[in-house]
């Protein structure tokens, strides 16, 4: 933390041919924080338009939607319950989060991300009419870390990834049937093309 950064400050300002420039110093007891403060965390997404499509378009847009938007919520509050809701009772990939989130509460901090992450869909394969394997590039935003109190720890900026889910149409709902990280540049292969 930064203690009595600004112990004083002089401005010149009002030049003008006619005389000297006049002096401001700002008083010694103005001090500077290069941190950042807690804000809110952000509410729990809605779906988005596409979400109610069953094809193509609805699974790319609800990959963007769990990895983007309900994946900050969950990375922010702790509450897993939606992200519980649409996973699949078999999907490691989704039950490492909900453990990540719970390790998390326990530690006593919370995160902030400065705004949402940049995705891009990479590839999307019909594994079958209703069930469809998306592969997502993510490029992270910063991450702020917090005490609970609200006293700012330190800054991580997360590695670009690729992560590709399989997603399920189900009633009205998109579920997580699977997931998996890849690194950025990795060559990942087509899962049609596994025996």
């Amino acid at each position: 933390m930064w203690c009595g950064v600004v112990a004083s400050v002089v401005v010149l300002a009002g030049c003008s041919p006619e005389g000297p420039p006049q002096v401001i110093t700002v008083p010694p007891s103005l001090t500077v924080s290069p941190t950042a403060s807690m804000g809110p965390a952000v509410g729990l997404p809605g779906k988005p338009e596409l979400w109610e499509g069953t094809g193509e378009l609805g699974a790319k847009a609800a990959a963007v939607w769990f990895l983007r938007d309900l994946y900050r919520y969950v990375l922010e509050t702790n509450d897993t319950a939606e992200w519980e809701r649409l996973s699949t009772d078999d999907c490691e990939f989704c039950a490492n989060k909900v453990d990540q989130a719970a390790e998390v509460e326990d530690s006593g901090y919370a995160f902030r991300q400065d705004g949402a992450a940049r995705v891009a869909v990479e590839r999307v394969e019909e594994l079958n009419p209703l069930s469809y394997a998306v592969l997502v590039r993510i490029d992270q935003l910063p991450v702020q870390t917090f005490s609970r109190d609200g006293v700012w720890q330190s800054e991580y900026v997360p590695d670009a990834a690729q992560f590709r889910l399989i997603l399920h149409r189900e009633g009205p709902d998109w579920l997580m049937y699977s997931g998996a990280e890849f690194d950025a540049d990795a060559d990942v292969p087509s899962l049609l093309d596994q025996p």
